[in-house]
């Protein structure tokens, strides 16, 4: 009997093993998910998800809308690839040994002002070296901010120091030394602990967020360095500048009337230090969240940007709302661009994405740049409320132009009187320029 039921199972046996031999042989083919961004400019770094693709680079032929783009990265699920010159509005299509796929359709924008990278100073090795920009040496540097003379001031955050970057090309101490600390002395005998960002009034005083002192500092011209406010204990407290508490403040700016603002990181708050000292909060509430409102009723999410336009208005780079706000004078909060979802995506301002914005600048012309972390890239809002990318592409360090040129985790941005762009790029150790082609 056993051996009758043995006989009548094995055709269902030999049923199976013949399917799964089938599966075996059948061949798989790619299967494109997503096309990211959707929309963009030639010489874009794109990412293409699906899976069964080559993890043989060459044989991924990847084209956009009849036109072949090219693949530099490989594996079974993503492919990155430069959108070519001369592609056109339409399909992705991928075709491998495995077989061919089709993906969404790939956008091509209008054609955006080019700018060309190149490294103004530091090595990307990391290093405390002062003198000619191409044998100086800085460590994770954090700010960027142009001097009454054109000079670039750098906040140089790993090694505790402020330094200039001359226009003749020499890299020059201004104060600070390789060593953490809160002493308020001249050059080199004062210490930070941290430093963030700065700016240089008319006067030549550069007044230096010094985050993890939880003090705003100032050096005079003659580099003597003293606090303006802040007690050098996080907290949060208004009024007289020697009694106010600051918790890790990022960034400064400075009006004609000199009054400074403070983007003030854990406190969700922009401060003001009037010119007599009186430190007052000028909107956020203290929670970390988002609301577009008057004052106390707006809120921020670790606001790390700053920058004031010509009209007075404040702009931030509210990173992780992911978001551009506008603080008004009379402290009204609105939202200039980004939809609070973390990623890339270009176009209309309310509809465009960031990844931690964290530097910002306003030119002449009203145009705000955005030093986009980790998308490795700057941005550009143009005064039609438009958001474009202007540099950056995979993360690296490569000078060239547009897309084609490497960022790593870029933090802040300046601009000329020239409509030079200046970058900190802080995984690089170095600073970066952006010229206009």
């Amino acid at each position: 009997m056993k051996k009758f039921l043995l006989y009548l199972l094995m055709p269902a046996l030999v049923f199976v093993a013949g399917c799964d031999k089938d599966d075996e042989e059948r061949p798989v083919t790619p299967v494109i998910s997503a096309v990211y961004p959707s929309s963009g400019h030639p010489n874009m770094i794109i990412r293409i998800k699906g899976k069964n693709f080559s993890t043989t680079r060459e044989e991924n032929k990847v084209q956009f809308n009849g036109k072949a783009g090219i693949v530099i990265e490989a594996s079974e699920t993503e492919l990155l690839v430069v959108s070519p010159v001369t592609g056109t509005t339409g399909p992705v299509t991928l075709a491998t040994p495995k077989g061919s796929a089709t993906g969404g359709v790939f956008t091509y924008l209008p054609p955006v002002e080019e700018y060309e990278v190149t490294t103004l100073a530091g090595t990307g090795t990391a290093g405390s070296v002062d003198g000619p920009v191409a044998t100086a040496l800085f460590r994770t540097v954090q700010g960027v901010a142009i001097g009454t003379d054109g000079s670039v001031i750098v906040t140089d955050r790993g090694n505790n120091r402020i330094r200039r970057i001359t226009t003749a090309g020499e890299v020059m101490p201004v104060a600070g030394a390789n060593s953490a600390g809160y002493t308020n002395a001249t050059g080199a005998a004062a210490r930070f602990r941290l430093p963030w960002r700065a700016v240089e009034d008319a006067q030549g005083n550069i007044y230096v967020a010094d985050r993890d002192n939880h003090a705003i500092r100032k050096i005079t011209p003659a580099g003597v360095v003293t606090t303006i406010a802040g007690t050098g204990i996080a907290g949060y407290t208004d009024g007289p500048a020697a009694a106010a508490q600051f918790n890790q403040p990022l960034d400064i700016v400075a009006d004609a009337a000199g009054n400074l603002f403070v983007a003030d990181n854990l406190n969700h708050r922009i401060r003001k230090i009037a010119a007599d000292g009186e430190v007052t909060t000028i909107a956020g509430n203290g929670t970390a969240g988002f609301a577009n409102g008057t004052g106390a009723a707006a809120q921020f999410r670790n606001p790390s940007g700053l920058e004031i336009d010509k009209d007075g208005n404040l702009l931030i780079a509210d990173r992780l709302n992911h978001r551009v706000r506008k603080v008004t004078q009379a402290g009204v909060v609105t939202t200039l661009a980004g939809d609070g979802t973390s990623g890339y995506l270009d176009g209309d301002a309310a509809a465009a994405r960031f990844a931690d914005p964290y530097g910002i600048t306003v030119d002449a012309n009203g145009n705000i740049y955005i030093a986009d972390l980790n998308n490795h890239k700057v941005r550009k809002i143009s005064a039609e409320g438009k958001v474009i990318s202007i540099a950056g592409g995979a993360k690296g360090f490569t000078d060239g132009l547009g897309a084609g040129a490497q960022l790593n985790t870029p933090t802040d941005v300046c601009v000329d009187r020239n409509g030079n762009l200046y970058v900190a790029d802080q995984a690089n150790h170095a600073i970066r320029k952006l010229s206009r082609r």
